[in-house]
């Protein structure tokens, strides 16, 4: 036999086998749920560079707003800063609920893709037999 070049295209059945498992990716793409769609972009938002450079700048302003560094505004949450402390607990909450539910969709996810490549191998194994 001899070996395919990679400029070589690919045979029909690989094909056929490429757009099927595109299809079935863009199926369970399609079929999120609404909150599922929520929790995609919100999980994203959070885990990116710009939520944590919005996080410094609330948290900094927050602090030198309380310590009196800006003396032209009026202090709301002076130190030991409890607002703070229960809006930053809050938000710990919160992204913890949206990262489970992240990681359950992603183990949905692949229990869908572990299904579909024992389909793949049971064919394959059909096939060669």
């Amino acid at each position: 036999m001899v070996p395919s070049s990679p400029s070589s295209p690919l045979s029909s059945t690989a094909k056929k086998n490429v757009e099927a498992i595109a299809r079935f990716e863009q199926e369970l793409h399609e079929r999120r749920s609404t909150v599922e769609r929520i929790g995609d972009r919100i999980t994203g938002f959070f885990g990116s560079l710009w939520f944590i450079a919005a996080h410094a700048l609330v948290v900094t302003a927050w602090v030198a707003i309380n310590t009196r560094i800006l003396l032209e505004v009026e202090a709301f949450d002076p130190y030991p800063f409890p607002l703070l402390s229960l809006v930053v607990g809050i938000e710990f909450i919160l992204l913890t609920t949206f990262v489970l539910m992240n990681q359950d969709l992603q183990s949905r996810r692949q229990e869908k893709w572990g299904h579909l490549a024992l389909q793949i191998s049971l064919l394959t194994e059909q096939e060669v037999t």
